[in-house]
């Protein structure tokens, strides 16, 4: 059965598609099966994949119609080119469905359809993994009420507090509205240049305010993630020694992702074996 983590935060421009597209490779590559959905209409996690929007579904009813049964939910789902990964591509049409959602949350309990449906396919993957977009609406809210834990990255130069706080207490208010569990997993740092004054303070004070949300783990600026996100290339194929790489390995082993099996095939890939 699928653990489901969403990656969100209310700032733009902190990594969150690439953590997305890299964590799920790093699964991929260690043998488990993966299934991206990318809820960000920028569809920078679509694109990286090689896919498109698909014209032909109608996304709608993912989000607020329940599925009669598993093959109404697999319409959605694409495969990609890379083994072990499978998506369900953006849309530009999640601008219009969060009005859906929020006109359809006045009538019955929408935001736990998106769950719902997914829990058709959920013993077809090891993980899910999505990728939210960076405004907090009624479809993020169907991202959290389908999720087991919810990841935030963040920039030193660019942290919102307030924003962090709000979506605390956003998965609060979902768990005790519906009797969920959602975890907030916790925060991490990313594109830090971990010799500056600046992120050994940042470092500090999250440590400080957060305490065991705060996860230690940082992911260093590295020119290879913006050229592999320029290239369309998925990090770990466009360079799997970069700093940024060996980082995303730590956090995802940090997490407790990975057992030990996979966790060896994963170290026979970074060495270059088959």
């Amino acid at each position: 059965m699928a653990e489901t983590i969403s990656i969100n935060n209310s700032k733009g421009g902190v990594a969150k598609s690439t953590s997305v597209i890299t964590i799920a490779q790093i699964l991929a590559i260690s043998g488990y099966e993966v299934l991206i959905i990318d809820l960000d209409p920028q569809m920078n996690t679509t694109k990286m994949y090689g896919q498109n929007e698909n014209p032909d579904i109608n996304i709608e009813h993912l989000f607020c119609v329940k599925q009669p049964q598993k093959s109404s939910v697999e319409e959605f789902i694409v495969p990609t080119s890379h083994p072990g990964i499978s998506m369900i591509s953006a849309s530009r049409d999640y601008y219009e469905l969060i009005y859906k959602i929020h006109e359809a949350s006045k009538n019955y309990p929408v935001e736990l359809t998106f769950r719902n449906n997914l829990e058709y396919i959920k013993e077809d993957y090891d993980y899910i993994i999505i990728d939210n977009s960076p405004f907090k609406s009624a479809l993020s809210n169907c991202s959290l009420c389908a999720s087991n834990g919810v990841l935030t990255p963040i920039n030193a130069d660019n942290f919102s507090y307030d924003g962090l706080m709000d979506l605390i207490e956003t998965i609060q208010q979902l768990n005790e509205t519906y009797s969920l569990s959602i975890n907030f997993t916790g925060i991490y740092m990313t594109r830090v240049s971990n010799r500056t004054n600046l992120f050994k303070q940042m470092f500090e004070s999250y440590e400080e305010m957060f305490e065991d949300k705060f996860i230690p783990v940082s992911i260093r600026q590295a020119d290879a993630v913006n050229q592999s996100n320029t290239s369309f290339v998925p990090l770990l194929t466009y360079d799997k020694r970069c700093t940024a790489a060996q980082d995303y390995i730590e956090l995802v082993n940090y997490l407790g992702l990975l057992d030990n099996d996979h966790y060896k095939k994963l170290i026979h890939y970074m060495k270059g074996k088959k």
